[in-house]
């Protein structure tokens, strides 16, 4: 339930219930659940069940069978985690972690409704599952408006100031080891493909953007910042992009694209301006996403660990008394193919 301020009420237990009907405990369990003989009247069945929906009465589920200290099940919330390319490699980690661990792990989407969030982890505490895991596709994360009784951990996302824990890629890394890439290949000059006013960067993406600028500032590289005209991350702004960097900013021979769909895109740009991926222009982009097997050449890209991410969110979950509270960064590794080589000799 939420009260009037948002935040979760506390949860009606079957005592709330039987208070308000006027009735013992035990009778309002044996009519809840459906017991015959007991010589409860008709009008203590009415009136139960008018609390019960009167309190909006969840029965706990666990509770109908044997009570056990633990239930093996952990909750997985996300809000559009299941609707994305993220979806695969993230809950497979969790579900192997999980099951290595024999537990069960539940799965539930909330399309970023803070209501159904509520709703998803009351279900999930009525199952009395041991751990909750929220995860995250946009970076921000709505956190429960009251302490759970169970360990929760972030996934995908920041939770902000608190005794949290949460996993993220190491984003800092990533975008060093892409920068220290293109330095390495003697490139001077770079642009970076995906940048957009910061109100819309995420945690994750502000960290990649500021670590990509702060290494080639010290290593004198000059940067090129193409901004987007719509802070989407897609083929076609990929495609504009690029050759908007072309007619504005002249010569390209090296860029840095923030994901492989960009990328994608500013490999048909490139075409279209008469550029040859590598000969002409190196190319290093981030998430070593599905589109990366179609590329030709093959991309380079900095890979997101999202099953690694996953299933460390089960492990800190099932190991709450022990982990450490806060950050857990999950290492980047670059996937070196055919899209980059040394800059050509002046």
């Amino acid at each position: 339930m939420t009260g009037n301020n948002g935040a979760m009420s506390p949860r009606i237990t079957l005592a709330d219930v039987a208070e308000r009907a006027g009735v013992s405990r035990t009778a309002a369990s044996l009519i809840l659940n459906g017991r015959e003989n007991t010589r409860l009247s008709v009008d203590a069945r009415r009136r139960v069940f008018e609390a019960a929906e009167a309190l909006n009465y969840r029965p706990n589920l666990m509770a109908r069978g044997l009570r056990m200290e633990k239930s093996a099940t952990i909750g997985f919330v996300s809000d559009r985690i299941a609707s994305t390319r993220y979806a695969g490699p993230m809950i497979r980690g969790a579900l192997r972690a999980a099951r290595e661990r024999d537990h069960t792990l539940f799965v539930t989407e909330t399309e970023g409704d803070l209501r159904e969030q509520e709703l998803a982890i009351e279900a999930l505490l009525d199952r009395q599952v041991d751990a909750l895991i929220l995860a995250t596709v946009t970076g921000t994360i709505m956190m429960p408006e009251r302490p759970l009784p169970v360990p929760l951990v972030i996934l995908n996302g920041s939770p902000g100031p608190g005794d949290f824990s949460s996993v993220l890629p190491d984003e800092e890394g990533g975008g060093r080891q892409a920068a220290r890439h293109l330095i390495q290949l003697g490139q001077r000059r770079v642009h970076i493909l995906g940048t957009s006013e910061p109100e819309y960067w995420t945690v994750p993406v502000r960290r990649r953007i500021e670590s990509l600028l702060s290494d080639f500032s010290n290593a004198g590289v000059e940067v090129i910042r193409v901004a987007l005209d719509r802070p989407v991350w897609d083929f076609e702004t990929g495609l504009d992009t690029a050759t908007r960097a072309v007619s504005q900013h002249g010569p390209v021979t090296a860029v840095i694209a923030l994901n492989d769909t960009l990328a994608a895109g500013a490999y048909e740009g490139f075409r279209q301006q008469g550029l040859i991926v590598p000969d002409d222009v190196s190319i290093v982009s981030f998430d070593d996403d599905d589109i990366v097997s179609v590329l030709r050449p093959q991309l380079t890209t900095v890979a997101l660990p999202f099953e690694a991410m996953g299933r460390r969110a089960v492990e800190i979950a099932l190991d709450a008394n022990t982990a450490t509270v806060g950050e857990h960064l999950e290492p980047m590794h670059l996937r070196h193919r055919d899209s980059t080589r040394p800059a050509a000799t002046p």
